[in-house]
């Protein structure tokens, strides 16, 4: 689940940027969709600020290639505690930073 929070923040902030829900989907489904979407976000933002976000996205890299849904997973309770620190990490730097991310 710590994927799917971490998508759903990558997605609020492409909309709230974008300001096209439909438009920041259509392009988050497509191949690559991903870090299209994550460049979309950090493409006017400070260098410093666009690299916290990159490495932060992190805990959706890694939840969404290595334990996709219905999916077996061999993740362990450790990786599991330390994705959790990761998404929080995600969400406060997403809500210290949110006027920068999505103007």
């Amino acid at each position: 689940m710590a994927g799917a929070a971490a998508e759903s923040i990558l997605l609020a902030v492409a909309i709230a940027k974008i300001k096209d829900e439909e438009k920041v989907l259509k392009d988050y489904a497509k191949p690559g969709g991903r870090r299209a979407v994550a460049k979309q976000i950090t493409s006017n933002v400070s260098v410093s600020v666009g690299h916290r976000f990159e490495a932060a996205l992190q805990v959706l890299h890694y939840w969404r290639d290595n334990a996709a849904q219905g999916m077996a997973t061999t993740i362990t309770e450790e990786e599991a505690h330390a994705s959790l620190t990761q998404l929080l990490r995600l969400a406060q730097l997403c809500s210290d930073r949110w006027d920068e991310l999505t103007a």
